[in-house]
């Protein structure tokens, strides 16, 4: 084969190659995406969602009128444009999520009122059937764009995509984004969710029982960092909060959760004990 033939044959092939990986991705980014399969007795969430104030302790429902960036642990950015998330709103969220994961992102989720109220905890009454119509409606509203830092990559749009009710069966369907599976593929914990319903209505002990899950190795932080990362209202006095803040710690000591112990030292950090999970263990081991 001439030196010419050879060269040009070589560039067939090149390029051959060249389409035939294009296809191959064009082919992986049109397949719909679908989440892991965790588990029934937790919930995954990405750790960009538990690591910051998106899901504040507080009840008071602020309307955030213009795009605002939330505190947020370092390499995670998160924006947000709407009314205020909270505790409630997450676990709302993590159980439309936990049946999502059956299914292609994208695809339509069905389930009745009821049934979600079942797996929520919460009674079946007038009151608990609006309170599940605001929490989707609030996650359908609201505007959140995060973007991770290590991977140069933002998410932005709506944690809950649509969704269509019908008023005489009270049955839902829902849609998720396609692109929530590059936060999860960021990295997310897994929450033990007895662990989490046993702590009720307390806001501050759910975010720091979801914030410390997301940690395979427990490191300090100050008590004026966690009451800015949970998105308790910065004119609290500290003092104040930190009172707030040795209850819900002593709270998921006593309900027997992963964390097992806590002090606050000489610098006003927290430290805590807490039994890591099997995969957080396997980590570890790998270091």
């Amino acid at each position: 084969m001439a030196i010419k033939d050879s060269e040009e044959w070589l560039k067939a092939r090149v390029e051959k190659a060249k389409q035939a990986l294009a296809l191959q991705a064009a082919s992986q980014e049109a397949a719909p995406a679908q989440l892991p399969l965790w588990p029934d007795a937790v919930r995954a969430v990405p750790n960009a969602l538990l690591r910051g104030a998106l899901f504040s302790i507080s009840n008071v429902r602020e309307v955030v009128k213009k795009r605002t960036l939330l505190a947020s642990v370092k390499g995670i950015e998160v924006r947000f444009k709407g009314e205020r998330l909270n505790q409630t709103d997450l676990d709302t969220w993590e159980t439309i999520i936990h049946l999502a994961r059956a299914q292609k992102l994208g695809s339509k989720v069905q389930f009745s009122a009821h049934s979600m109220l079942t797996m929520l905890g919460r009674h079946h009454g007038r009151e608990q059937h609006e309170q599940l119509k605001e929490d989707i409606s609030r996650l359908t509203g609201a505007v959140v764009e995060i973007t991770i830092k290590e991977t140069a990559q933002a998410f932005g749009g709506a944690l809950v995509q649509s969704y269509y009710r019908d008023e005489v069966e009270q049955v839902y369907v829902i849609e998720v984004s396609p692109q929530l599976l590059k936060l999860y593929q960021a990295g997310n914990t897994y929450i033990d969710w007895s662990e989490r319903q046993q702590l009720g209505n307390a806001n501050l002990a759910k975010w720091l029982h979801g914030f410390y899950s997301s940690h395979a190795v427990q490191l300090p932080y100050k008590v004026a960092t966690i009451r800015d990362l949970c998105g308790a209202k910065a004119t609290q006095r500290l003092g104040d909060f930190r009172k707030l803040l040795r209850t819900a710690l002593d709270l998921l000591v006593t309900r027997e959760t992963s964390i097992t112990g806590w002090s606050i030292d000489e610098n006003d950090c927290v430290v805590v004990t807490r039994r890591p999970s099997n995969s957080q263990r396997n980590h570890l081991e790998k270091r």
